[in-house]
């Protein structure tokens, strides 16, 4: 099984989301626990704050499923960024 430790990890990651090689929420989830191992680059934020709203906010409206588009264009914008 491929470790995600590196920012490097969290470009390919965001990739594969692009490229739907990924699920959106899982690769999301997978980018913010990278985040967490490099103590929180502020170009993995966005990824954080999206992770922590896929769970336990339904009864404010927002689902794991209504983040899918947040979290492609936070994909976008970290690819985007380190070109």
């Amino acid at each position: 099984m491929k470790s995600y430790e590196t920012f490097e990890d969290a470009l390919s990651v965001a990739e594969e989301v692009l490229a739907r090689s990924i699920a959106p929420n899982a690769g999301c989830a997978l980018i913010a626990a990278i985040a967490a191992k490099l103590s929180y680059p502020s170009a993995l934020e966005p990824f954080v704050a999206i992770a922590h709203d896929q769970e336990g906010h339904d009864a404010f409206g927002i689902t794991a499923e209504s983040c899918i588009d947040d979290i492609v264009h936070a994909c976008r914008n970290l690819i985007a960024s380190q070109t």
